[in-house]
């Protein structure tokens, strides 16, 4: 199994349902689901989606995805003051921004794959340069 870092928007995207890439995005987190990954997540994943789903699809929903991250999730790193120094400097160094920045540095610690769904604003600026794969839900196989 390998691991895999996903960005908060592609789980946004797939439990929404109506955005562009939603089944794609469902596609990445079955992977996940199917034991072919095993997922590592920044803590700061959790208010992004609790937020997200919240504020859309009500207070329930944003529990039951809750739920799902914290049975999900293998390793949860945790967004503190060196990781977040850490995040800065690795943002500063690819033209990264600050939330994009946590992300990266949780894939790159982990020599995880990363998934986003922020194509021009932070795949193109990584792709090819950092050490590990990078996709876009609609590439991810």
């Amino acid at each position: 199994m390998k691991p895999i870092c996903i960005d908060a928007n592609v789980f946004i995207a797939s439990t929404k349902g109506d955005e562009t890439y939603s089944s794609e995005c469902r596609r990445v987190i079955q992977a996940v689901a199917d034991g072919k990954f095993y997922l590592i997540e920044p803590t700061i994943c959790l208010t992004e989606v609790i937020r997200n789903i919240s504020r859309y699809l009500g207070m329930e929903a944003g529990k039951t995805l809750e739920n799902n991250l914290w049975h999900m999730v293998s390793i949860w790193e945790l967004c503190d003051d060196h990781f977040c120094t850490s995040a800065g400097y690795t943002g500063a160094l690819y033209g990264t921004y600050s939330l994009d920045s946590i992300y990266l540095e949780t894939a790159l610690k982990h020599h995880a794959v990363f998934v986003t769904l922020d194509d021009k604003d932070f795949l193109q600026r990584i792709k090819g340069r950092v050490g590990i794969e990078v996709y876009h839900p609609k590439d991810f196989s």
